[in-house]
């Protein structure tokens, strides 16, 4: 400002001051408005009163704002870099023209100390009259006060640029301000004053926003750990993003565990979640059976999108299964296994040609008997039939008919009537022919099966019909049946073994599984299959030598899929940092000897028939404590103090 400007605003202080004349033509309105409030208030303009609050109230204040001071100060820093060394300093005052910081040079300070420009004085327009601050929280926007534009004459020699600081609900809340002699006064301190709140406001903005996700997280993640069902949610990749207490209860995971990881780590979600990603096939209230975990549950999935519609994820809800399913049309059924054709590694006219039979099988509702030797992937084959199948969408259910002994696997087919023997469950139990209604059964090494419980099954096939034990009651059921077994049935049918009638029943469609010396050709192509999905597993980085395949083609496999699967495995874990798997890290030279079968027939005491029978439950559900513990008609307590006294570890 020239020196001109200065004397006239000099001249028009000194004629309202001390003629009451207002000269609004020399002076800009809120300069003006200003003066008039000061008159107004009977402020002495030739004094500087004490309006300095003590160090408890300035304790208070800041407290009060810390929020805001956590916030600002990096930008009162920066602001301060500036103008170092300029003769200014930086100032923050809160919304009733108390000062909470101030920042600058030693000799402006202290020069402005004298007129309380300092933490805890109040630069309020009715303490100080006219002034940046005072008259920025006033008229509510920036204000620049230049020399003889402050009311009072001991501020005469400051320039003060403000601007107020509005929260993110545009309530005012304080004022930033840049002071100093006016004789080295800049052009460009108000802009800067304005551009600095604006960041600071930006920034109260965002926090607050983040605070109402955080907030709005918290009171979702609330809802979802009290909700009464298992909940999972799946980005596009099928990566686990969200699951609550309660589905991680359901599956048996911890959920710091599965989040970040992939949903199939959980369970076979292929027919079911991850459907609904690939085809976008929401489903409701279908039931699905997790076999590992011997439970039934019943599950509704749909598709997350975006605000543009965009799918970016999925959300399954799954609720336990208790009693009798809500009164409403049948639910779809799934089995949480799920293999298709595509999982058949192999190229050979032998593995091509049972994949041609499967498919036809598929088509067709016909009995199928599937042979081969152990480890050969039975299972797979029936599995992916089922799939291929227009049951696809309803329940598949396995059951290995050499694991359980006869009284077992005849519950466990037809089921029980509440009552039927000691320990029964109240309301009886459900057999696997009831729960695959509409499904596909699957009886596995069915050639294990005792002629009596044969002679039933063939009464199933041939009548549609079921009775559960105990009970005289049939009732119609739909499935399809699937057997398999490793040994020749029409031999054991000439040895009395097997029914006959019961053959021809299951060898409707028959398909026989190659042995994998049989089938050399796809040596190569297995190999880097199982190399690739368990060094994916393992979390292992690996290249196959040319002297580990020529190892394995050299090998029989007696074990067959099975064998070379563990075999590749555990050279994998073996495998140096190099990474490279050599023929020498490849164990294939032990063949383990079968156990001698025991025969069921052979009389023992009841103690050891006792200990035998918990020992079988348990291996054929692996260790499951609760699902042994209802197979057996004993409560968990009970079957952990028989494991005790039996010395029976699992």
């Amino acid at each position: 400002m020239s020196s001109q400007s200065l004397a006239i605003l000099q001249k028009a202080w000194s004629l309202f001051v001390e003629d009451n004349i207002l000269d609004v033509q020399q002076l800009r309105p809120e300069v003006a408005n200003s003066w008039q409030r000061c008159r107004n208030l009977n402020i002495n303009p030739y004094l500087e009163p004490e309006t300095r609050v003590d160090q408890l109230e300035l304790r208070e204040r800041l407290f009060k704002k810390q929020h805001l001071l956590k916030v600002a100060r990096p930008f009162l820093d920066n602001l301060y870099n500036f103008v170092k060394g300029s003769g200014f300093q930086v100032v923050l005052a809160d919304e009733n023209g108390y000062l909470l910081e101030v920042l600058g040079d030693n000799d402006i300070v202290a020069r402005t100390r004298q007129v309380l420009l300092c933490p805890g004085g109040n630069w309020n327009e009715t303490m100080k009259g006219t002034n940046a601050i005072g008259t920025a929280v006033v008229e509510k926007k920036p204000v620049q006060i230049y020399a003889w534009e402050h009311y009072c004459k001991p501020h005469h020699f400051l320039t003060c640029s403000a601007a107020p600081i509005f929260d993110p609900d545009g309530e005012l809340m304080a004022v930033l301000d840049i002071s100093g002699d006016y004789r080295v006064a800049n052009a460009h301190t108000l802009g800067m004053a304005v551009a600095a709140v604006n960041a600071i406001e930006n920034q109260l903005r965002l926090l607050k926003a983040t605070d109402k996700l955080f907030m709005a997280y918290r009171y979702s993640n609330a809802l979802l750990e009290h909700m009464s069902d298992g909940l999972i949610s799946i980005n596009n990749n099928g990566i686990v993003t969200e699951i609550n207490a309660k589905g991680a209860e359901i599956f048996g995971v911890s959920p710091a565990q599965v989040k970040g990881r992939h949903v199939d780590t959980i369970y076979n979600a292929r027919s079911t979640l991850l459907k609904v990603l690939s085809d976008g096939t929401e489903y409701d209230d279908r039931e699905i059976i997790l076999e590992k975990l011997g439970r039934k549950i019943y599950s509704s999935a749909s598709l997350l999108r975006d605000d543009a519609g965009g799918v970016i994820g999925a959300v399954a809800v799954f609720r336990e299964h208790h009693g009798r399913q809500p009164s409403r049309q049948r639910a779809t059924v799934v089995h949480s296994h799920s293999y298709t054709f595509d999982d058949i590694v192999g190229e050979s006219p032998a593995v091509v040609a049972a994949k041609e039979w499967a498919r036809l099988a598929a088509a067709s509702p016909s009995t199928v008997l599937i042979t081969g030797e152990s480890g050969t992937g039975k299972e797979l084959f029936a599995q992916s039939i089922h799939n291929a199948s227009q049951r696809s969408d309803r329940q598949f259910i396995a059951l290995n008919c050499a694991a359980l002994p006869e009284n077992l696997i005849e519950s466990e087919l037809f089921g029980y009537e509440e009552g039927t023997f000691t320990g029964a469950k109240r309301g009886g139990q459900q057999g696997k022919f009831e729960i695959a209604d509409g499904g596909t059964i699957f009886l596995d090494e069915i050639g294990d099966m005792s002629l009596n419980v044969q002679a039933k099954l063939l009464r199933v096939i041939q009548e549609k019909k079921v009775a559960r034990i105990g009970s005289c009651n049939e009732k119609l059921v739909d499935i399809r049946i699937i057997a398999a077994t490793h040994k020749d049935l029409s031999q054991e049918v000439q040895k009395g073994n097997f029914r006959q009638d019961l053959y021809y029943r299951l060898n409707v469609l028959g398909i026989h599984i190659p042995a994998l010396r049989e089938r050399p050709e796809d040596f190569g192509l297995l190999t880097r299959h199982l190399v690739q999905k368990i060094s994916t597993k393992i979390g292992k980085d690996v290249q196959i030598h040319d002297t580990f395949l020529k190892k394995i083609q050299g090998h029989s496999w007696p074990g067959n899929i099975r064998e070379l699967e563990n075999a590749v495995e555990r050279a994998i874990i073996r495998c140096g940092v190099d990474g490279v798997l050599t023929g020498d890290l490849l164990d294939c030279g032990t063949t383990l000897k079968p156990k001698p079968e025991v025969r069921k027939t052979e009389i023992t005491s009841l103690r050891d028939a006792e200990k035998g029978m918990i020992y079988e439950v348990l291996t054929f559900y692996q260790g499951n404590i609760q699902k042994a513990s209802t197979m057996l008609g004993i409560g968990r307590n009970t079957l952990y103090r028989k494991m005790k006294e039996y010395g029976i570890s699992y």
